[in-house]
C-alpha cells in the first residue's frame, strides 16, 4: 500500500513536471518567436535606412543634374539670341519687317541646320511648320542679310533682282517691297518687272523710286 501511494504520488508529481515543462515550453517558443520577429525587424529596418540614403542620394544627384540642365538650357538660348552670325542678325530684321512684326526673332539652333522663328507671342515655329509664303519671305529675308553682312565687310554691290514679287499675295508683296527699300539705304536695288502693279507697288511705298521703262522694240 505504501508502495502505490508513493507511486501515485510520484505520477502525479510527474504529472506537475510535465505540466510545468509544457508551460515552459510554450513560453520559450514564445519567446523565440518574438527574437525571430525583432531579428527580422531589425534587418528591415536596416535594410529600409539603407534604401532611404539610397533615395536621398539619388534626390540630390537628380537636383545637380537639373540644375546643370536648366543653366545649360539658358546658356544656350542665350547664345543663340545674342551671338548668331551677323547674317542672320541682319535677316532677322527684313524678316520682322516683312512679316509686319508677327515674327521677331530668327536664329539657328546650335548644331542644326536649320532654322527657328518666334512670333511676337513667344511662340516658336520651325520651317516644316510655316507656310509657304511665309518660307519665301524667310528665305528672301536671309538673302537680304547676307547681303547686308557682305556689304559690312567688304563693298556694297547693286541688288538685281527679276520679278521677286511674283508668287507673294498682295500683302506680302507690299511688305516684301519695303524691306525692298529698307535695303536700298545700304546697297543699290535694280527691280525688273513686266507687271504694272509692281511698278505701282515700289513707287506707292518708296515715292522717290526712280522708274526706267525699256521698250522691248527698240
Amino acid at each position: 500500500e505504501d508502495s502505490s501511494r508513493e507511486l501515485a504520488e510520484r505520477i502525479e508529481d510527474n504529472d506537475d513536471s510535465r505540466t510545468s515543462l509544457l508551460g515552459e515550453q510554450g513560453e520559450v517558443k514564445t519567446l523565440l518567436s518574438q527574437l525571430t520577429n525583432e531579428e527580422e525587424s531589425s534587418v528591415l529596418r536596416v535594410r529600409k535606412n539603407v534604401l532611404l540614403e539610397e533615395l536621398r542620394e539619388h534626390a540630390r544627384e537628380w537636383s545637380k543634374l537639373t540644375i546643370a540642365e536648366e543653366l545649360l538650357t539658358r546658356t544656350r538660348r542665350k547664345f543663340e539670341k545674342e551671338r548668331q552670325p551677323e547674317v542672320i542678325q541682319q535677316a532677322q530684321k527684313f524678316f520682322a519687317t516683312i512679316t509686319d512684326q508677327r515674327y521677331d526673332r530668327l536664329y539657328s539652333p546650335i548644331g542644326e541646320h536649320t532654322y527657328t522663328v518666334v512670333e511676337r507671342t513667344g511662340a516658336s515655329k520651325q520651317l516644316t511648320e510655316l507656310s509657304r509664303g511665309t518660307r519665301e519671305q524667310l528665305y528672301l529675308s536671309l538673302r537680304f542679310g547676307l547681303i547686308r553682312e557682305f556689304g559690312e565687310r567688304t563693298e556694297r554691290l547693286p541688288v538685281v533682282v527679276d520679278e521677286v514679287l511674283v508668287n507673294f499675295d498682295p500683302d506680302r508683296a507690299r511688305r516684301a517691297a519695303e524691306a525692298f527699300v529698307e535695303l536700298s539705304e545700304t546697297n543699290q536695288v535694280l527691280v525688273f518687272t513686266c507687271h504694272p502693279e509692281t511698278v505701282a507697288l515700289f513707287t506707292d511705298v518708296a515715292p522717290e523710286t526712280q522708274v526706267i521703262r525699256i521698250d522691248p522694240t527698240e
